[in-house]
């Protein structure tokens, strides 16, 4: 059997036609609708055993990114290390030029032609030559010192600002992780009753795999709030629960002993 093609002008003429019958912001609106709607139909279709497989996966590609960040913060400790043993060594060394200096001096005060310095003697021109040399270099020496520990500090602010990212970092994909694993507990005690619910997804990694977890967590209890439900069609029983702070449940729950000292244990 023969297909015809509907010609292109045709189609566009008959998009002309909607358009201009029910305007640009009502067609753009059921455009919009019926979009959400497949988009909706495929996330209730999706088995949360699925999503739970993608939550996963999720949190594996982080593993990478973590141990990266993990040799960063790594590689800046050896570093900072590295320029503080630096710092130490060229601090004793000046110490160490300072007090030979220090010797020279003193003995130029002396008003003396000639000097005997381990069993040389040295004219009072090449005493003053050197001791200008050893000022010269320890200036320089100085200077390089003092930026070095300028450097140390700021790479010691790098290093925590890292190290704070870094923790903030993995506490939040410990957490997730210690979520994917409820989740999947949670959904092998209602795998019997095959619940579905809707999944959204976010863009970055780490907000994906939160807003997931979320959406799985929300799927979840829809389904038990279902089961319970048709197994209890006339409602649940209402429980109360204590949602009040901890410091008024501590209170509550030991009254005045919450106000005697500590008994201290002392030895006969």
């Amino acid at each position: 059997m023969l297909q015809v093609k509907t010609p292109w002008w045709i189609v566009a003429g008959v998009g002309i036609l909607v358009v201009g019958s029910l305007g640009v912001a009502t067609t753009w609106s059921y455009i919009k609708t019926g979009w959400r709607k497949v988009g909706q139909g495929i996330r209730e279709a999706t088995p949360i055993a699925f999503d739970l497989e993608r939550l996963n996966g999720e949190l594996k590609d982080l593993e990478p990114e973590i141990r990266r960040n993990m040799q960063v913060v790594a590689q800046l400790e050896v570093e900072t290390e590295n320029l503080e043993q630096d710092i130490a060594r060229i601090e004793q060394e000046q110490a160490q030029a300072f007090a030979e200096m220090k010797k020279l001096r003193e003995a130029l005060g002396q008003g003396k032609s000639e000097y005997q310095f381990a069993g040389q003697v040295y004219k009072r021109s090449e005493v003053e030559a050197d001791l200008a040399r050893r000022m010269d270099n320890y200036q320089i020496r100085q200077a390089d010192l003092e930026a070095k520990k300028q450097l140390l500090a700021e790479r010691q602010r790098h290093l925590e600002n890292a190290k704070k990212k870094v923790d903030a970092y993995r506490q939040q994909y410990d957490q997730l992780k210690l979520k994917a694993e409820s989740l999947a507990g949670q959904l092998k005690a209602l795998e019997a009753s095959q619940a579905v619910g809707t999944v959204a997804i976010d863009q970055s990694r780490l907000g994906r795999a939160k807003e997931l977890a979320k959406e799985i967590e929300t799927r979840i209890r829809v389904a038990q709030r279902m089961l319970e439900h048709e197994q209890n069609p006339q409602g649940e029983i209402p429980v109360e629960v204590d949602d009040r702070p901890v410091t008024e449940r501590f209170d509550a729950m030991f009254g005045d002993q919450a106000d005697k000292p500590a008994e201290v244990n002392q030895g006969t």
